[in-house]
């Protein structure tokens, strides 16, 4: 095994179950010809959709996300759009999502590796914000060869994650080994920059991130929570008013640190493709040198906390 830990990857404590489904979707793409086979396997932290792993040719490993006693996976039983109907009915708590196990990590490992010279890469959804990475280390220790399989902790989640996932798969052919394309993307995690907004306050004072008068005044003056991805954690950057304060905030962002040419920013929304494409239209507007812009959805893991509406992007920084 070869592991590409994040900060503090190893102090967190593995912890939750899950049960039938095993949430696997799709099969494992390969590179070709007399390259090094390497495996893309991503999990939902990432938010890339099973359609969209399938046309990537990478396996995708669904956390499951609970409403009470009931247990669902995206893109098998439960889609966006009815997660965020069932999301708007939380008035006390908020559905709880589980990591992956370490029995489904090595159906997927040994799966990957089934064939004479495979290797394999996971990228994990943020270690600081799951016990995923804990049980992929796990399931590495059980495997014949674990030199073969090459563990990348994202430290990232949604746009910060799917983008890292999105370039894995473009470009794992130039690469002679899964270390070295897991290197590749380390050196892209380090230099990322993500910035977002919560879709609804009521979420963040029901999850305990922000306190419940804060957000009953912050609502009434339609203030917007605003996010920054650090150390593999949202937090929270500032209150802003108004969508011109809004569009400002993140030119603001952009033109601290402007991003690479040759990797595509990526916008992700919460089932709010007016909002997504009004914020693209404004970063292209922007008299700033710009990537080709790419955009997402945001899933069950970070839209329990940020409800409908919320957006994120994700750039990698030129120094």
């Amino acid at each position: 095994m070869y592991a590409l830990p994040g900060k503090d990857a190893w102090k967190q404590e593995p912890g939750g179950t899950s049960p039938e489904p095993d949430g696997r979707i799709g099969g494992c793409g390969c590179g070709s010809g007399e390259q090094t086979m390497i495996h893309i396997i991503i999990d939902s932290m990432s938010d890339i959709t099973p359609e969209e792993a399938r046309e990537m040719g990478a396996e995708l490993l669904v956390l499951p996300v609970r409403f009470g006693g009931e247990e669902f996976y995206e893109g098998l039983n439960l889609s966006r759009k009815d997660f965020y109907a069932r999301l708007q009915t939380c008035t006390t708590e908020l559905p709880k999502t589980s990591q992956i196990t370490p029995d489904t990590y090595l159906q997927a490992f040994r799966e990957a590796l089934a064939e004479d010279g495979a290797e394999a890469l996971y990228l994990c959804g943020s270690s600081a914000l799951s016990g995923c990475w804990q049980s992929a280390c796990m399931a590495c220790k059980k495997l014949e060869h674990p030199e073969r399989v090459t563990l990348v902790d994202s430290l990232g989640v949604v746009s910060a994650s799917g983008q890292l996932a999105r370039m894995a798969c473009r470009r794992k052919d130039e690469f002679a080994s899964a270390e070295a394309l897991g290197e590749w993307l380390i050196s892209l995690r380090d230099h990322q920059r993500t910035y977002g907004q919560a879709g609804d306050m009521k979420y963040l004072v029901i999850g305990g991130r922000i306190n419940p008068a804060v957000g009953k005044v912050g609502s009434a003056l339609h203030l917007k929570p605003m996010l920054k991805l650090q150390d593999g954690v949202l937090h929270q950057a500032g209150l802003v008013r108004g969508r011109e304060k809004t569009l400002n905030w993140y030119r603001e962002r952009l033109e601290e640190c402007p991003p690479r040419m040759d990797i595509p920013m990526v916008i992700a929304g919460a089932e709010c493709p007016e909002a997504v494409q009004q914020l693209a239209d404004y970063v292209r507007s922007l008299p700033i040198e710009l990537p080709p812009i790419e955009t997402m959805g945001i899933g069950t893991i970070v839209g329990t906390y940020g409800g409908q509406g919320s957006i994120s992007i994700t750039w990698v920084a030129r120094d």
